[in-house]
Formats: C-alpha cells, structure tokens, sequence
C-alpha cells in the first residue's frame, strides 16, 4: 500500500474510515515518516493514541511518534518560554503584537500544545515599531546572524526580521505574506483592524486575528507565499482546524469580500479545496461556488506554483515570477554576486583569499543548476506532447 498525503489527511480527520487493520508493518512505517517529513507526526500520534488503537503499532512506529510529540511538547514548552519574557518587554515598550501561525494555532486551536510543530515564533508589529522591537529582542539575547546578500535586499524583499536565540528561531513581522515587491502584496492596516485579545493570562497583552483574517492569511500563505505543493500538509491542517474550531463565528461574507480587495480570491479557492480534499472539511457549497466562479490576476501564478521546484533554479524562477521588474533585477544581482559578508557566512569562509574561488564554485554551480532546470523543462515539454 502506498502510504499518500491523502491516506494520512484521512487519518487526522478523524471523521473518514481507514481500516487501520489492512496496514502492513513497512506501511506504518511509510505512514510514520511521511508523518514526520509533513510535520504532523505528533497529531497522529496523538489521535491513535486517543482511539485506543497505538498499542497495536509495530514498535518503531510507536517510537517515532511517540518521540514527535514528546520532543514537540519540548521544544515549544522552550518558545512558550521565550514568548513570555518577549510579551512582557514588549508591553514595557508599549508596542502591540499579534501572534501569528504556529504559537497561535499551538494555543488555541489545538487541544494540546504538542501537537502543532512550528520551525520559530512568529510576531506583528506595527512597521513603525520594527526596529524597537528588534532591539528589544537582542536585549533579550537574540541574535540576527545572516547577512543580506545586497545592501537594501532584505527592507525589498523581506517582510520580517529573522533573529536566533541557541533552539529558538524568531521572525518579528512589519507586514504578511509578502512585501510590496511582491505582486500580490496588500496592506497589513486591515490586519490591524481585524484582531482581538489573545485571552491567555500567561499572554495577556498579546492580540490574535479574528477567525476570518486568520483563514484569510494562512491560506494566502500557503498558496502564495510558499506554493501549495511545496507547503507542508501541517498547514492544511491548520486552516482545517480553524475552519472547524471556529465554524460559529467565521464571517464568511467578510473573508469572500477581503479576499476579493486584496485579490487573494484564487488563493483562497485552492487553499480551501485542497483542505477540502485532505479532510473534508465542512465548508459551505454556497462559499466554494462562489470562490469557483472568481478569479484574480494571480490564478495563474498559483497554478504555477502548484508544481514542486525540483532544483534551486526552479525555486528561485518561482519567486521571481511573484516579483515586479525592479525586484527581479535585485534579486537576480544577489543570486549572482552577493556581498562578501554574506559569502563569508553562507560557506564559512575563514580567510579573504577563498573568496574569488567560493565564487567562481557559486557561478559553476549555478550554471550546473540551470542547465539541469532547462533540460528537466525539455524533457516534461516532450512528455507532455506524446
């Protein structure tokens, strides 16, 4: 049996039969590491053991979730932490933060805080407030240990501040999903407009999005930011999750309508469908007709994404096609000749004289990537018209 996204989405549901009994040892083991690779092995775990139905697992498989969940509830025991001391500075300083995607979800929309892995923590505040809070955060023994590729790179491309404190990976934000470089950028001041307390006493002065800009921003994340095959199901699961957690108060009209202002209809669509079809998720026929029926200028951006880049230079085509002119520019300057910081750090240089040989490899390497990327396209061309 071929252990597929859809066969896993079925077991997280809950609510579709999978007969359990028909799997094989090397199929739960399949199950168990596309678990892990997806990032919702410590759910899994946690609905098998919930079932009554984990003790009939081969050992290892037992094992590998049982150590997912366990590590996660470790590791974001250990941000939950850093989160505190963050919120509380924070509020000396007077600047407002929503907490966004996995803390939020960890918190509220899962029953148990192990359960939704998250590769850092992630903040908004207000663009104004960004390098104050920046500095706040170093105080605090964060650290921001990459260099930009080209002077002015990362205030062009990058809508947050990645910093690092020993396990913990922080990203404060000054907009969402993407800068105005960006094709499909849209303001965050409606955001902004759209949040409520958080309604945690250990977190009491942090915000949260309401229900409908919360859907809004993880489907557009998934779609547009990162491409829909290239997103990990976890995040699906999230938007199922907040579909059915807050089914009561979700303003459908008002994510249909924000959706269409800031021509994210598409994205929505197809974020939606595919959660769908992973989890059957109770979504209204009425809304997915009407999401069916429109469409956008990114349509086709999305469907583009929809395909898995398979080499760096598909990866990065990918973003440049998001990009206006000028950012294409940038960004393919700093793809070929990034500053000597960044090099230096990128392949740890310790003396200045690697540096013309670290780039004539980067060009080799690059040219290497391209020539695979175009013969990769010849070939899928040819298939495509036998």
């Amino acid at each position: 049996m071929g252990i597929t996204v859809q066969t896993l989405g079925a077991l997280l549901s809950e609510n579709q039969n999978v007969n359990l009994d028909s799997f094989s040892s090397e199929d739960w083991e399949a199950l168990a590491q596309r678990a892990l690779t997806e990032g919702v092995a410590p759910l899994a775990y946690w609905i098998l053991s919930k079932s009554g139905k984990i003790s009939a697992l081969p050992k290892s498989t037992r094992q590998i979730l049982r150590g997912a969940y366990f590590s996660t509830w470790a590791q974001n025991q250990k941000i939950f932490d850093e989160l505190e001391k963050l919120a509380s500075a924070f509020r000396q300083a007077d600047i407002p933060v929503i907490l966004l995607k996995g803390a939020c979800f960890a918190l509220t929309i899962y029953p148990d805080i192990g359960l939704r892995p998250m590769g850092d923590l992630d903040l908004l505040v207000p663009a104004s407030k960004l390098d104050e809070a920046v500095e706040i955060a170093k105080t605090l023994g964060y650290i921001d240990e990459t260099p930009e590729a080209s002077t002015g790179l990362r205030d062009l491309l990058d809508h947050e501040i990645c910093l690092q404190k020993k396990d913990v990976a922080l990203e404060i934000h000054k907009s969402l999903v993407a800068e105005k470089t960006f094709k499909y950028a849209a303001p965050v001041d409606w955001f902004w407009s759209q949040t409520e307390a958080l309604k945690i006493p250990r977190f009491a002065n942090l915000l949260t999005l309401t229900p409908a800009a919360q859907v809004l921003y993880a489907a557009t994340h998934a779609m547009l930011q990162h491409g829909g095959r290239s997103a990990p199901l976890r995040w699906f699961v999230d938007i199922d999750r907040l579909l059915r957690f807050y089914a009561d108060r979700l303003d459908w009209e008002a994510l249909l309508s924000q959706a269409k202002i800031f021509e994210w209809s598409s994205a929505l669509n197809a974020a939606l469908a595919q959660t769908q079809d992973y989890f059957k998720t109770p979504i209204p026929a009425e809304i997915r007709e009407r999401l069916s029926k429109g469409t956008d200028r990114h349509a086709n951006l999305i469907e583009q994404l929809q395909s898995k880049p398979l080499t760096r230079a598909q990866e990065e085509g990918q973003k440049m096609m998001a990009l206006n002119t000028y950012g294409r520019i940038r960004l393919l300057l700093a793809l070929i000749v990034p500053s000597p910081a960044y090099m230096r750090w990128r392949y740890r240089l310790k003396t200045a004289w690697a540096l013309p040989v670290y780039y004539l490899l980067r060009w080799l390497g690059i040219l290497k990537d391209g020539i695979r990327a175009l013969i990769m396209l010849v070939q899928s061309g040819r298939a495509a018209r036998r």
